[in-house]
């Protein structure tokens, strides 16, 4: 029970973060970067990690403080996620099916978008005003401003040569890139480690109902 207990706020990370798993995505540069995310909400936090992008893979490692470290690992092309758990050698596969969609609201989108020429295509209700070439963190990116449905607005600066966002400032929270170092990281990282366990994710979310009366 102790593990189930620790692991929750994790998972509550990794639901949060599902929709990185897109399809169809453009042909990104692959590179490595410095990440820090930063909430406004009234459990205002900062955390800190690295991120690495490959043609196919995504890998985020997420330093979370008290709540430990995460490692989340998208393939594009199967949008599937896993998400290790260094501390117990675990990890819990997580497909993207689009149900977590809404939870994702709250965090600032870390993805690639399907036309960074035009991050608007294919996301429901969402419309975006080009606010024209700006620099930031020295690189040279496309500011777009997105309006969704509900009227919550975000800004988002896509890096012109990696077609990836490096910052987005949103009400409830803002992430930036720094650090940008081209190139393709290696394989390795994109693998599941030897010696990991896979989670029973219906075992555990039964473990944590309470009992029946």
């Amino acid at each position: 029970m102790k593990l189930r207990i620790r692991a929750l706020p994790v998972m509550v990370l990794a639901a949060l973060l599902l929709p990185l798993a897109t399809a169809q995505i453009p042909q990104l540069t692959p590179f490595s970067a410095d990440m820090q995310v930063t909430s406004t909400r009234a459990n205002a936090h900062e955390t800190d990690g690295k991120i690495y992008i490959s043609h196919d893979h995504m890998r985020m490692d997420i330093q979370g403080g008290p709540r430990g470290q995460a490692i989340m690992i998208t393939t594009f092309s199967t949008k599937t996620t896993e998400m290790l758990m260094p501390e117990h050698n675990m990890y819990m596969e997580f497909k993207d099916d689009g149900s977590q969609t809404r939870r994702a609201a709250m965090m600032p989108s870390v993805k690639p978008f399907r036309n960074p020429n035009n991050p608007c295509a294919n996301e429901e209700g969402t419309t975006c005003k080009n606010m024209g070439v700006e620099e930031v963190n020295g690189r040279s990116c496309d500011h777009w401003q997105m309006t969704d449905k509900n009227g919550k607005v975000s800004n988002v600066w896509i890096d012109q040569k990696l077609h990836f966002p490096i910052k987005t400032v949103s009400q409830d929270s803002s992430w930036q890139l720094t650090n940008i170092k081209e190139g393709q990281p290696e394989a390795s990282l994109f693998e599941i480690p030897p010696g990991y366990q896979k989670m029973d994710m219906g075992g555990m979310m039964q473990g944590m109902r309470p009992p029946q009366q």
